[in-house]
């Protein structure tokens, strides 16, 4: 099997397994009894969203899905846990700076929906920092950067592939705040083509997700 076509059948076996844990985290809660409360809908999207972390990790290593831009992660170590870190703050000031955009001429709400629900979520049940803080980060970053700005980039180059992305993760959280998820999504794909590898944008969005739901809960 060539590679591209390796990758093409990763990359449609993320996306795929993606929805399926996005629609089982809906559905499943639909048949627990209702004495179960809130946990009857957080323990299922804690678990699916887990296995399917580990289940698009083992996706990449089964076809070993690698583009021509990408360098193996033992090549640069040191290079990947630095920029993942720096990573959080350019996100942060990107972030910020599509915020104040957003507010004052787009009209946009200041707070994110999105964000406080999962804040309160934490509060009352902090094991579900898991999913917000490293389950859920790299599922987005397997589906959005590595299968989706990883095929698109041979065809529309790095812009158009960290373009294209990008939007779709901001449509994807259905908060209204296109221009910063947007902004974070470039910040991603940017990194993961500087570094050369998926586990960059993995760490500092893990990070920046965990610092996030933390500072609104014990700063803000």
């Amino acid at each position: 099997m060539n590679q591209a076509l390796s990758n093409k059948k990763a990359a449609i076996r993320i996306i795929i397994l993606f929805v399926l844990v996005q629609l089982l985290s809906g559905i499943i809660p639909l048949f627990l009894p209702e004495t179960f409360g809130p946990v009857a809908f957080l323990m299922p999207s804690l678990i699916l969203f887990t296995l399917g972390a580990v289940g698009m990790i083992g996706i990449e290593k089964k076809y070993a899905m690698t583009f021509s831009f990408e360098e193996s992660f033992s090549k640069q170590k040191k290079d990947i846990l630095i920029w993942g870190i720096i990573g959080i703050f350019i996100a942060l000031f990107a972030q910020n700076l599509a915020s104040i955009i957003e507010v004052r001429f787009l009209g946009s709400p200041m707070e994110s929906q999105n964000t406080q629900m999962l804040v309160e979520v934490v509060r009352n049940y902090p094991i579900f920092i898991l999913l917000i803080g490293l389950a859920g980060p790299v599922m987005e970053e397997f589906v959005f950067r590595k299968a989706i700005f990883g095929m698109l980039v041979d065809r529309t180059g790095g812009v158009g592939a960290a373009v294209i992305s990008s939007l779709i993760f901001a449509f994807i959280h259905f908060d209204g705040l296109l221009l910063v998820y947007s902004s974070m999504g470039l910040v991603f794909s940017w990194l993961y083509f500087k570094t050369k590898n998926i586990w960059t944008p993995i760490i500092a969005h893990c990070l920046m997700n965990t610092l996030a739901v933390l500072a609104n809960l014990y700063l803000l």
